[in-house]
């Protein structure tokens, strides 16, 4: 039973330094990737401060408008989907600053 509950410990840690490790460091909420690599190595406790501090939140990106799909011009040409992405940068821009 101990190597089973030893066993969820590491994976859970591994995947908490994984996750660490993969994350952007802009979007790394209170500590920077140092700290929180530092932080994930100690037992329980450090998976669990990163799952609730310092995890990226998920930021839903805006949809991309369908005319633009359908319409043979080039990307950067089209004034639909240059929208669309000033949205998705407005909502990066947002969601780092809180």
């Amino acid at each position: 039973m101990l190597g089973v509950l030893v066993g969820v410990v590491l994976a859970v840690s591994l995947v908490a330094l994984a996750d660490v490790a993969s994350s952007y460091e802009s979007e790394l909420r209170s500590f920077n990737r140092a700290h929180w690599l530092r932080a994930v190595m100690v037992p329980v406790l450090g998976p669990v401060l990163w799952a609730m501090y310092g995890r990226p939140r998920l930021v839903r990106a805006p949809s991309a408008p369908s005319r633009y799909l359908l319409e043979n011009t080039a990307t950067d040409d089209n004034p639909a989907y240059i929208a669309y992405l000033g949205r998705l940068i407005n909502a990066r821009r947002h969601q780092a600053q809180d």
